[in-house]
């Protein structure tokens, strides 16, 4: 189930070129720059969201040792080498 989300009207201050930028990437996505901008903050947000929960976690469960990192970078480094040959394998030469 999703939670319910509110949507509030807000007044903000923004560079003109900022502004510019963003309403014509507003355009080619072919929604508003209300949207645009909302969905520009939900994706700047994540990654804090995200070290926050994995602060979390490690006060918890604490430290990994030098082996589980290494073990980590492992399976982010195959993950990476996954998505480059994915991208090459469907690209248009």
């Amino acid at each position: 189930m999703m939670p319910s989300m509110s949507m509030r009207r807000i007044t903000i201050t923004i560079l003109s070129e900022i502004l510019e930028s963003a309403a014509a990437e507003a355009a080619r996505a072919q929604v508003s720059v209300s949207a645009w901008l909302s969905s520009a903050a939900a994706h700047a947000v994540r990654p804090a969201e995200g070290r926050a929960a994995a602060a979390e976690v490690l006060a918890e469960i604490g430290e990994p040792t030098e082996e589980e990192r290494e073990e980590i970078r492992g399976v982010f480094d195959r993950a990476r080498t996954r998505q480059t040959g994915a991208a090459r394998s469907t690209s248009v030469a």
